[in-house]
């Protein structure tokens, strides 16, 4: 981030490239026509982390959403693969560690990038990657009890720019938990506190990370679909396709 700023402020957004806005949100795979790619979880499962790893791998084209949607009937191929490691943990959920893990042992040509609690900085991180441009994996708990932990894919985020610096303000999620996005790239966001609790420790996070504390940040969860609540990060897993 830049030291100076000019006085012209403006609003900015970033998502990730590979989305397409529309009626419904789309990407296009190799050699077909624009594709869904959004997975809903339904109200009795607790498989939000398996529907994140199954948009992840149709935005990365790795795997066909027909076949993501029929997995557990699938023979062969990723999507059968992936059934077999995370079928499982379809109605127990998954922790974050051991959904890295998990993935891992998919030997997809992914690489992915984790960062757990506010001892390695996960807010900062997932901002950072976030401003890049890349898909991050998050798993957040709700602050007011235990009993509220959840996984949503983070696909941008915006905020203020002035001048050169950028001041991120709300990640983007596509939450499995919610309604499919329509004319926009996400169907929830995390938004930080300009006010209150927590505001203080947010603007922490435009530090650069080796000259800061760690902080637990308290988040805004916003979407139509639910209640707003305050969730803090579990974890920031930056998921990247290898060339």
């Amino acid at each position: 981030m830049a030291a100076r700023a000019s006085g012209v402020s403006y609003g900015f957004q970033r998502v990730h490239a590979a989305l397409q806005t529309g009626h419904v949100l789309t990407v296009l795979q190799q050699r077909q026509e624009p594709v869904r790619c959004f997975m809903q979880q339904s109200m009795l499962d607790g498989a939000c982390g398996t529907h994140v790893l199954a948009m992840i791998l149709v935005i990365f084209d790795l795997a066909k959403a027909s076949a993501m949607h029929d997995m557990s009937q699938r023979k062969y191929g990723v999507a059968a693969a992936a059934w077999k490691i995370f079928g499982p943990k379809y109605f127990s959920g998954i922790h974050a560690k051991e959904w890295a893990e998990l993935v891992n042992s998919l030997a997809l040509p992914l690489k992915l990038t984790a960062k757990y609690g506010a001892a390695e900085h996960v807010d900062r991180h997932a901002l950072d990657w976030l401003m890049r441009g890349e898909l991050v994996a998050l798993a957040f708990a709700s602050v007011k009890h235990q009993r509220t932990r959840h996984w949503a894919l983070a696909v941008g985020v915006e905020g203020v720019a002035s001048g050169s610096l950028h001041q991120p303000q709300r990640i983007l999620l596509l939450d499995p938990g919610g309604g499919e996005p329509s004319f926009q790239a996400f169907n929830a966001r995390l938004r930080l506190p300009t006010t209150g609790l927590g505001s203080r420790r947010a603007k922490q996070l435009h530090l650069p990370v080796d000259d800061a504390k760690p902080w637990t940040v308290f988040w805004h969860y916003e979407s139509e679909s639910w209640s707003a609540e305050l969730v803090r990060l579990l974890a920031a897993v930056r998921v990247r396709k290898l060339q």
